[in-house]
Protein backbone atom coordinates (compact mmCIF):
# COMPACT_ATOMS: atom_id res chain seq x y z
CA UNK A 1 0.00 0.00 0.00
CA UNK A 2 2.83 2.40 0.93
CA UNK A 3 4.77 1.54 -2.36
CA UNK A 4 2.09 2.35 -4.04
CA UNK A 5 1.08 5.67 -2.54
CA UNK A 6 5.06 6.51 -3.04
CA UNK A 7 4.80 6.43 -6.64
CA UNK A 8 1.58 8.64 -6.61
CA UNK A 9 3.93 11.18 -4.28
CA UNK A 10 6.39 12.66 -7.12
CA UNK A 11 3.34 13.29 -9.19
CA UNK A 12 1.20 14.71 -5.95
CA UNK A 13 4.16 17.19 -5.73
CA UNK A 14 4.58 18.07 -8.84
CA UNK A 15 0.95 18.84 -9.27
CA UNK A 16 1.39 21.44 -5.78
CA UNK A 17 4.26 22.79 -6.96
CA UNK A 18 2.66 23.56 -10.66
CA UNK A 19 -0.72 24.81 -8.77
CA UNK A 20 0.61 27.43 -7.03
CA UNK A 21 2.94 28.26 -9.83
CA UNK A 22 0.19 28.60 -12.55
CA UNK A 23 -2.43 29.97 -10.16
CA UNK A 24 0.59 33.04 -9.47
CA UNK A 25 1.01 33.65 -12.90
CA UNK A 26 -2.33 33.82 -13.62
CA UNK A 27 -3.16 36.07 -10.97
CA UNK A 28 -0.16 38.56 -11.71
CA UNK A 29 -1.81 38.18 -15.68
CA UNK A 30 -5.67 38.51 -15.34
CA UNK A 31 -6.12 40.27 -11.77
CA UNK A 32 -8.07 39.15 -8.90
CA UNK A 33 -11.24 39.92 -11.02
CA UNK A 34 -11.05 38.30 -14.58
CA UNK A 35 -9.10 35.29 -11.97
CA UNK A 36 -11.80 35.15 -10.09
CA UNK A 37 -14.38 34.57 -13.05
CA UNK A 38 -12.06 32.16 -14.20
CA UNK A 39 -12.75 30.08 -11.04
CA UNK A 40 -16.28 30.65 -11.18
CA UNK A 41 -16.29 28.99 -14.76
CA UNK A 42 -14.26 26.18 -14.38
CA UNK A 43 -15.98 26.19 -10.50
CA UNK A 44 -19.65 25.52 -12.22
CA UNK A 45 -17.85 22.99 -14.98
CA UNK A 46 -16.42 21.32 -11.62
CA UNK A 47 -20.39 21.00 -10.16
CA UNK A 48 -22.28 20.19 -13.42
CA UNK A 49 -19.04 17.19 -13.24
CA UNK A 50 -19.49 16.33 -9.90
CA UNK A 51 -22.72 16.12 -9.79
CA UNK A 52 -23.35 13.77 -12.41
CA UNK A 53 -20.56 11.54 -11.66
CA UNK A 54 -20.85 7.90 -11.03
CA UNK A 55 -18.21 6.10 -9.06
CA UNK A 56 -17.60 3.55 -11.46
CA UNK A 57 -14.35 2.63 -10.17
CA UNK A 58 -15.23 1.85 -6.82
CA UNK A 59 -18.28 0.20 -8.68
CA UNK A 60 -15.23 -1.69 -10.65
CA UNK A 61 -13.25 -2.65 -7.06
CA UNK A 62 -15.58 -3.33 -5.01
CA UNK A 63 -17.19 -6.27 -7.45
CA UNK A 64 -14.48 -6.91 -9.80
CA UNK A 65 -11.47 -7.82 -7.25
CA UNK A 66 -12.67 -11.11 -6.90
CA UNK A 67 -13.09 -11.91 -10.27
CA UNK A 68 -10.15 -10.50 -10.95
CA UNK A 69 -8.26 -11.84 -8.94
CA UNK A 70 -9.53 -15.43 -9.84
CA UNK A 71 -9.31 -15.14 -13.10
CA UNK A 72 -13.37 -14.74 -13.81
CA UNK A 73 -12.42 -12.74 -17.39
CA UNK A 74 -15.78 -13.08 -18.79
CA UNK A 75 -17.21 -11.60 -15.25
CA UNK A 76 -14.80 -8.91 -14.78
CA UNK A 77 -15.25 -7.87 -18.56
CA UNK A 78 -18.94 -7.52 -17.71
CA UNK A 79 -18.27 -5.01 -14.63
CA UNK A 80 -16.06 -3.22 -16.06
CA UNK A 81 -18.89 -2.56 -19.38
CA UNK A 82 -21.05 -1.83 -16.93
CA UNK A 83 -18.87 0.90 -15.69
CA UNK A 84 -18.10 2.43 -18.86
CA UNK A 85 -21.65 2.54 -19.96
CA UNK A 86 -21.90 4.54 -16.42
CA UNK A 87 -19.67 6.87 -17.29
CA UNK A 88 -20.66 7.05 -20.42
CA UNK A 89 -24.17 8.68 -18.98
CA UNK A 90 -22.37 10.87 -16.39
CA UNK A 91 -20.99 12.35 -19.40
CA UNK A 92 -23.90 13.24 -21.30
CA UNK A 93 -25.55 14.50 -17.93
CA UNK A 94 -22.18 16.86 -16.41
CA UNK A 95 -22.41 18.49 -20.66
CA UNK A 96 -26.48 19.59 -19.72
CA UNK A 97 -26.02 20.36 -16.17
CA UNK A 98 -22.81 22.90 -16.98
CA UNK A 99 -24.48 24.53 -19.89
CA UNK A 100 -27.72 25.11 -17.73
CA UNK A 101 -25.86 26.01 -14.80
CA UNK A 102 -23.51 28.70 -16.84
CA UNK A 103 -26.46 30.20 -18.46
CA UNK A 104 -28.20 30.71 -14.88
CA UNK A 105 -25.00 32.12 -12.70
CA UNK A 106 -24.07 34.17 -15.56
CA UNK A 107 -27.60 35.77 -15.29
CA UNK A 108 -28.11 35.75 -11.97
CA UNK A 109 -24.08 37.33 -11.31
CA UNK A 110 -24.90 40.03 -14.50
CA UNK A 111 -22.15 38.64 -16.66
CA UNK A 112 -22.19 40.15 -19.82
CA UNK A 113 -23.28 38.09 -23.19
CA UNK A 114 -20.04 37.25 -24.39
CA UNK A 115 -18.88 36.25 -20.66
CA UNK A 116 -22.23 33.63 -20.68
CA UNK A 117 -20.88 32.48 -24.75
CA UNK A 118 -17.58 32.05 -22.89
CA UNK A 119 -18.74 30.18 -20.05
CA UNK A 120 -21.12 27.81 -22.17
CA UNK A 121 -18.12 26.98 -24.79
CA UNK A 122 -16.05 26.07 -21.43
CA UNK A 123 -19.26 23.35 -20.35
CA UNK A 124 -18.23 21.74 -23.12
CA UNK A 125 -14.65 20.54 -21.21
CA UNK A 126 -16.99 18.78 -18.54
CA UNK A 127 -17.78 15.37 -20.06
CA UNK A 128 -13.56 14.98 -19.84
CA UNK A 129 -13.38 15.97 -15.99
CA UNK A 130 -13.66 12.33 -14.51
CA UNK A 131 -11.82 9.28 -15.36
CA UNK A 132 -13.99 6.88 -13.07
CA UNK A 133 -13.16 3.81 -14.99
CA UNK A 134 -10.09 4.08 -15.81
CA UNK A 135 -8.72 5.20 -12.41
CA UNK A 136 -10.69 2.14 -11.17
CA UNK A 137 -8.22 -0.27 -13.71
CA UNK A 138 -5.16 1.45 -13.19
CA UNK A 139 -5.78 0.99 -9.43
CA UNK A 140 -7.20 -2.59 -9.18
CA UNK A 141 -4.22 -3.56 -11.59
CA UNK A 142 -1.33 -1.59 -9.45
CA UNK A 143 -0.25 0.87 -12.41
CA UNK A 144 -0.55 4.08 -10.18
CA UNK A 145 2.54 4.78 -11.94
CA UNK A 146 0.49 5.88 -15.13
CA UNK A 147 -1.21 7.99 -12.65
CA UNK A 148 1.64 10.17 -11.59
CA UNK A 149 2.64 10.47 -15.53
CA UNK A 150 -0.94 11.04 -16.20
CA UNK A 151 -1.84 14.15 -13.52
CA UNK A 152 2.14 15.25 -14.18
CA UNK A 153 1.60 15.91 -17.76
CA UNK A 154 -1.61 17.87 -17.16
CA UNK A 155 0.12 19.87 -14.48
CA UNK A 156 3.28 21.05 -16.65
CA UNK A 157 0.88 21.76 -19.63
CA UNK A 158 -1.29 24.39 -17.44
CA UNK A 159 1.95 25.56 -15.95
CA UNK A 160 3.63 26.39 -19.38
CA UNK A 161 0.50 27.79 -20.92
CA UNK A 162 -0.34 29.94 -17.87
CA UNK A 163 3.07 30.94 -18.28
CA UNK A 164 2.83 31.41 -21.74
CA UNK A 165 -0.09 33.55 -21.32
CA UNK A 166 1.83 35.70 -18.65
CA UNK A 167 4.50 36.27 -21.07
CA UNK A 168 2.39 37.16 -23.84
CA UNK A 169 0.05 39.55 -21.63
CA UNK A 170 -2.93 37.43 -22.82
CA UNK A 171 -6.41 37.57 -21.50
CA UNK A 172 -9.41 35.22 -20.06
CA UNK A 173 -10.48 33.34 -23.19
CA UNK A 174 -6.65 32.14 -23.50
CA UNK A 175 -6.11 30.85 -19.88
CA UNK A 176 -9.51 29.12 -20.09
CA UNK A 177 -8.43 27.25 -23.13
CA UNK A 178 -5.11 26.14 -21.16
CA UNK A 179 -7.67 24.65 -18.27
CA UNK A 180 -9.30 23.31 -20.90
CA UNK A 181 -6.62 21.42 -23.17
CA UNK A 182 -4.78 20.41 -20.06
CA UNK A 183 -8.26 18.89 -18.31
CA UNK A 184 -8.60 17.10 -22.22
CA UNK A 185 -5.14 15.55 -22.09
CA UNK A 186 -5.40 14.23 -18.60
CA UNK A 187 -8.78 12.44 -19.70
CA UNK A 188 -6.69 11.19 -23.05
CA UNK A 189 -3.99 9.85 -21.17
CA UNK A 190 -6.30 7.85 -18.64
CA UNK A 191 -7.92 6.76 -21.63
CA UNK A 192 -5.20 5.18 -23.40
CA UNK A 193 -3.39 3.48 -21.00
CA UNK A 194 -6.15 1.74 -19.31
CA UNK A 195 -7.62 0.62 -22.60
CA UNK A 196 -3.76 -0.84 -23.32
CA UNK A 197 -3.62 -2.56 -20.12
CA UNK A 198 -6.85 -3.91 -20.36
CA UNK A 199 -6.80 -5.39 -24.34
CA UNK A 200 -3.61 -6.80 -23.08
CA UNK A 201 -4.97 -8.72 -20.05
CA UNK A 202 -8.24 -9.50 -21.26
CA UNK A 203 -8.39 -8.65 -24.87
CA UNK A 204 -10.93 -6.21 -24.04
CA UNK A 205 -12.30 -3.42 -26.57
CA UNK A 206 -14.45 -0.03 -25.97
CA UNK A 207 -16.65 -1.21 -28.33
CA UNK A 208 -17.38 -4.28 -26.32
CA UNK A 209 -18.27 -2.06 -23.34
CA UNK A 210 -21.30 -0.81 -25.41
CA UNK A 211 -23.00 -4.52 -25.91
CA UNK A 212 -25.61 -5.25 -23.50
CA UNK A 213 -27.49 -2.28 -21.76
CA UNK A 214 -29.75 -4.41 -20.06
CA UNK A 215 -26.84 -6.84 -18.12
CA UNK A 216 -26.34 -6.14 -14.33
CA UNK A 217 -26.28 -8.02 -11.46
CA UNK A 218 -27.35 -7.82 -7.61
CA UNK A 219 -26.29 -4.95 -5.72
CA UNK A 220 -24.52 -3.21 -8.41
CA UNK A 221 -26.77 -0.31 -8.81
CA UNK A 222 -27.68 0.21 -5.60
CA UNK A 223 -23.84 0.02 -3.97
CA UNK A 224 -23.10 2.16 -7.48
CA UNK A 225 -26.12 5.24 -6.60
CA UNK A 226 -25.11 4.52 -2.72
CA UNK A 227 -21.99 5.21 -2.90
CA UNK A 228 -22.40 8.23 -5.88
CA UNK A 229 -24.80 10.11 -3.53
CA UNK A 230 -22.27 10.26 -1.11
CA UNK A 231 -18.64 10.95 -2.86
CA UNK A 232 -21.16 13.67 -5.02
CA UNK A 233 -22.17 15.37 -1.58
CA UNK A 234 -18.43 15.51 -0.83
CA UNK A 235 -16.93 16.54 -3.93
CA UNK A 236 -19.59 19.00 -5.06
CA UNK A 237 -19.42 20.88 -1.75
CA UNK A 238 -15.81 23.42 -2.32
CA UNK A 239 -16.92 24.39 -5.57
CA UNK A 240 -20.83 25.07 -5.10
CA UNK A 241 -19.25 27.27 -1.96
CA UNK A 242 -16.93 29.14 -4.04
CA UNK A 243 -20.24 30.07 -6.48
CA UNK A 244 -21.56 31.05 -3.32
CA UNK A 245 -18.62 33.19 -2.05
CA UNK A 246 -18.58 34.56 -5.78
CA UNK A 247 -22.28 35.37 -5.37
CA UNK A 248 -22.03 37.01 -2.19
CA UNK A 249 -18.87 39.26 -2.15
CA UNK A 250 -17.84 39.47 -6.12
CA UNK A 251 -15.06 37.39 -8.68
CA UNK A 252 -12.21 38.95 -6.22
CA UNK A 253 -13.52 37.65 -3.01
CA UNK A 254 -13.99 34.40 -4.57
CA UNK A 255 -10.58 34.29 -5.94
CA UNK A 256 -9.50 34.76 -2.32
CA UNK A 257 -11.86 32.01 -0.93
CA UNK A 258 -10.26 29.28 -4.05
CA UNK A 259 -6.98 30.35 -2.64
CA UNK A 260 -6.99 30.05 0.41
CA UNK A 261 -9.04 26.33 -0.04
CA UNK A 262 -6.30 25.92 -2.80
CA UNK A 263 -3.06 26.42 -0.51
CA UNK A 264 -4.97 23.90 2.14
CA UNK A 265 -5.22 21.41 0.17
CA UNK A 266 -1.75 21.64 -1.63
CA UNK A 267 -0.20 21.83 2.28
CA UNK A 268 -2.15 18.33 2.96
CA UNK A 269 -1.67 16.91 -0.63
CA UNK A 270 0.96 14.05 0.49
CA UNK A 271 -1.10 12.72 3.08
CA UNK A 272 -4.05 12.67 0.94
CA UNK A 273 -2.30 9.68 -1.43
CA UNK A 274 -3.24 7.00 0.79
CA UNK A 275 -7.12 7.42 -0.37
CA UNK A 276 -6.98 5.52 -3.87
CA UNK A 277 -4.54 3.12 -2.54
CA UNK A 278 -6.20 2.10 0.70
CA UNK A 279 -9.68 1.71 -0.70
CA UNK A 280 -8.44 -1.52 -2.86
CA UNK A 281 -6.84 -2.65 0.40
CA UNK A 282 -9.49 -2.68 2.51
CA UNK A 283 -11.70 -4.38 0.07
CA UNK A 284 -8.83 -7.40 -0.46
CA UNK A 285 -9.16 -7.79 3.26
CA UNK A 286 -12.61 -8.00 3.64
CA UNK A 287 -12.71 -10.41 0.47
CA UNK A 288 -10.15 -12.18 2.62
CA UNK A 289 -12.67 -11.68 5.93
CA UNK A 290 -9.81 -9.94 7.95
CA UNK A 291 -11.86 -7.86 10.49
CA UNK A 292 -9.13 -7.77 12.78
CA UNK A 293 -7.00 -6.56 9.67
CA UNK A 294 -9.54 -4.48 8.49
CA UNK A 295 -9.70 -2.21 12.11
CA UNK A 296 -5.48 -2.28 12.98
CA UNK A 297 -5.03 -0.50 9.37
CA UNK A 298 -8.05 1.83 9.61
CA UNK A 299 -6.37 2.71 13.31
CA UNK A 300 -3.11 3.21 12.72
CA UNK A 301 -3.52 5.34 9.58
CA UNK A 302 -6.01 7.25 11.37
CA UNK A 303 -3.55 8.00 14.56
CA UNK A 304 -0.65 9.19 12.10
CA UNK A 305 -2.65 11.03 10.57
CA UNK A 306 -4.02 12.88 13.80
CA UNK A 307 -0.30 13.24 14.56
CA UNK A 308 0.63 14.83 11.03
CA UNK A 309 -2.40 17.30 11.57
CA UNK A 310 -0.49 18.98 14.35
CA UNK A 311 2.35 19.73 12.21
CA UNK A 312 0.78 20.53 9.12
CA UNK A 313 -1.92 23.48 11.30
CA UNK A 314 1.65 25.22 12.48
CA UNK A 315 2.90 25.01 8.70
CA UNK A 316 -0.02 26.64 8.10
CA UNK A 317 0.22 29.32 11.09
CA UNK A 318 3.63 30.13 10.30
CA UNK A 319 3.75 29.91 6.72
CA UNK A 320 0.49 30.97 5.00
CA UNK A 321 0.28 34.26 4.96
CA UNK A 322 3.64 34.23 3.15
CA UNK A 323 2.61 31.85 0.50
CA UNK A 324 -0.14 33.68 -0.07
CA UNK A 325 0.82 36.70 -0.59
CA UNK A 326 3.40 34.63 -3.33
CA UNK A 327 0.57 33.78 -4.93
CA UNK A 328 -1.93 36.40 -4.85
CA UNK A 329 0.51 39.00 -5.55
CA UNK A 330 -1.28 40.92 -3.01
CA UNK A 331 -1.85 41.69 0.93
CA UNK A 332 -5.15 41.04 2.39
CA UNK A 333 -5.86 41.88 5.54
CA UNK A 334 -6.55 38.78 8.01
CA UNK A 335 -5.43 36.39 5.63
CA UNK A 336 -3.56 34.16 8.21
CA UNK A 337 -6.68 33.79 10.05
CA UNK A 338 -8.31 33.06 6.62
CA UNK A 339 -5.53 30.05 5.75
CA UNK A 340 -5.48 28.71 9.33
CA UNK A 341 -9.38 28.09 9.32
CA UNK A 342 -9.39 26.41 5.72
CA UNK A 343 -6.62 24.55 6.96
CA UNK A 344 -7.99 22.94 9.64
CA UNK A 345 -11.41 22.22 7.37
CA UNK A 346 -8.49 20.46 5.01
CA UNK A 347 -7.43 18.25 7.93
CA UNK A 348 -10.72 17.23 9.07
CA UNK A 349 -11.03 15.74 5.97
CA UNK A 350 -7.76 14.63 5.63
CA UNK A 351 -8.30 12.70 8.73
CA UNK A 352 -11.82 11.05 6.93
CA UNK A 353 -9.62 9.34 4.84
CA UNK A 354 -9.18 5.97 6.68
CA UNK A 355 -12.65 5.71 7.70
CA UNK A 356 -14.82 6.58 5.35
CA UNK A 357 -13.66 3.53 3.17
CA UNK A 358 -13.60 1.30 5.68
CA UNK A 359 -17.41 2.25 6.34
CA UNK A 360 -17.87 1.79 2.76
CA UNK A 361 -16.48 -1.60 2.37
CA UNK A 362 -18.06 -2.69 5.66
CA UNK A 363 -21.64 -1.97 3.80
CA UNK A 364 -22.22 1.35 5.69
CA UNK A 365 -23.08 3.70 2.85
CA UNK A 366 -26.53 4.48 3.72
CA UNK A 367 -24.83 6.01 7.39
CA UNK A 368 -22.50 7.90 5.49
CA UNK A 369 -24.83 9.28 2.95
CA UNK A 370 -27.46 10.44 5.23
CA UNK A 371 -25.29 12.06 7.60
CA UNK A 372 -23.36 13.82 4.86
CA UNK A 373 -26.73 15.23 3.22
CA UNK A 374 -27.69 16.35 6.46
CA UNK A 375 -24.35 17.99 7.18
CA UNK A 376 -25.05 19.83 3.54
CA UNK A 377 -28.04 20.33 3.63
CA UNK A 378 -27.44 22.76 6.88
CA UNK A 379 -24.06 24.26 5.72
CA UNK A 380 -24.86 26.13 1.91
CA UNK A 381 -27.73 27.74 3.97
CA UNK A 382 -25.00 28.96 7.09
CA UNK A 383 -22.09 29.84 4.26
CA UNK A 384 -24.52 32.20 2.47
CA UNK A 385 -25.75 34.22 6.00
CA UNK A 386 -22.04 33.89 6.81
CA UNK A 387 -20.37 35.30 4.10
CA UNK A 388 -23.49 37.98 3.71
CA UNK A 389 -23.07 38.83 7.43
CA UNK A 390 -19.00 38.18 7.90
CA UNK A 391 -17.42 37.65 4.93
CA UNK A 392 -15.25 35.60 4.02
CA UNK A 393 -13.84 34.81 7.58
CA UNK A 394 -17.65 33.75 8.09
CA UNK A 395 -17.29 31.72 4.68
CA UNK A 396 -14.17 29.82 6.15
CA UNK A 397 -15.36 29.00 9.76
CA UNK A 398 -18.65 27.81 8.26
CA UNK A 399 -16.41 25.62 6.05
CA UNK A 400 -14.43 24.41 8.89
CA UNK A 401 -17.82 23.72 11.01
CA UNK A 402 -19.06 21.30 7.82
CA UNK A 403 -15.88 19.20 7.67
CA UNK A 404 -15.95 19.05 11.73
CA UNK A 405 -19.35 17.99 12.12
CA UNK A 406 -18.71 15.22 8.69
CA UNK A 407 -15.72 13.73 10.69
CA UNK A 408 -17.84 13.63 14.07
CA UNK A 409 -20.84 11.55 12.37
CA UNK A 410 -17.78 8.76 10.76
CA UNK A 411 -16.15 8.70 13.91
CA UNK A 412 -19.84 7.73 15.59
CA UNK A 413 -20.34 5.42 12.48
CA UNK A 414 -16.93 3.58 13.46
CA UNK A 415 -17.83 3.65 17.63
CA UNK A 416 -21.74 2.00 16.45
CA UNK A 417 -20.91 -0.41 13.72
CA UNK A 418 -17.36 -1.75 13.79
CA UNK A 419 -17.70 -3.11 17.94
CA UNK A 420 -17.29 -6.97 18.48
CA UNK A 421 -17.49 -9.86 15.94
CA UNK A 422 -19.33 -9.51 12.49
CA UNK A 423 -21.13 -12.09 12.36
CA UNK A 424 -23.48 -10.95 9.48
CA UNK A 425 -21.03 -9.82 7.02
CA UNK A 426 -19.30 -13.71 7.63
CA UNK A 427 -22.57 -15.11 5.98
CA UNK A 428 -22.29 -12.76 3.44
CA UNK A 429 -20.13 -13.92 -0.16
CA UNK A 430 -17.67 -11.49 -0.84
CA UNK A 431 -18.14 -8.51 -2.92
CA UNK A 432 -21.89 -8.29 -1.87
CA UNK A 433 -21.80 -6.50 1.40
CA UNK A 434 -25.18 -5.49 2.32
CA UNK A 435 -26.06 -1.68 2.14
CA UNK A 436 -27.41 -0.81 5.00
CA UNK A 437 -27.64 1.73 7.65
CA UNK A 438 -29.36 -0.08 10.70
Amino acid sequence: MFKNAGFLAGGRVVNALCSLAYVALAIRALGLDDFGKLVLINSIAMTGSMLTRLQSWRTLIHFGNQAYQSGDVAGWRDILSFCIRLDAMAALASLLFSLVGMRLYGALSHWNPADIAMAELYACVAPFMYTGWCAGVLRMTNRYHYVTINDTCAALLRTAGVAAGFLLQLRLPYFLAVWAASIVLDYALYVFFSLAIVKKLHGFSLRRAFRGWGWSRPGLWSFTRAVSLNQSLNNVSGHLATLLVGGGLGAAEAAIFQICRQLAEAIIAPAQLLTPVLYPELVKLRDGRDWAGLKLVTRQIFLALLALSVVLLVIARLGGEAIFALMAHARIPHVTSYVCVMVLAAVFLLLITPLEPLLTVMGRIGFLTRNRAAVMLAYFPALYFATRFFGLGGACLSTALCNGAILLSCLIGMRLYLRGPQERLLNQPAGSIELTSR
